[in-house]
């Protein structure tokens, strides 16, 4: 199985935990940015190959993750849980990220996952 690292910044911590179990499940480390943790020093700490980065978290602060992630050479998977996907889709473009909506199926979670890190994990 992959060891590569996602980071989780999401706007609610329970949200935030429910995907992080997810990331555990399908054999990868997951990190959380720290309460008062800039963006840019929490994807550096986590050496995350993937920041999985929530839309309610604001413009400004979207468009420092993915510039973060991007000069880090991570990359980006968004997902929203009050848009509809075509919003999503259109929200995460501004970004360079892929993207999904919740709620979402665990293998659904799995393979979104795997095709943001361009890798598939032997089921």
């Amino acid at each position: 199985m992959s060891q590569s690292t996602v980071l989780v910044v999401a706007k609610d911590r329970v949200i935030a935990a429910l995907l992080g179990a997810l990331i555990e499940l399908s054999g990868r480390r997951v990190a959380f940015r720290s309460d008062n943790e800039g963006i840019d020093s929490a994807v550096r700490r986590a050496t995350a190959e993937l920041v999985l980065f929530d839309c309610a978290l604001g413009i400004s602060t979207c468009a420092e993750i993915a510039a973060t992630a991007r000069l880090e050479g991570a990359r980006l998977l968004m997902f929203s849980a009050s848009h509809t996907e075509r919003d999503a889709r259109h929200l995460a473009s501004l970004y360079g990220a892929q993207c999904f909506v919740l709620p979402v199926k665990p293998r659904e979670f799995m393979d979104l996952v795997d095709r943001a890190l361009g890798t598939t994990i032997a089921t």
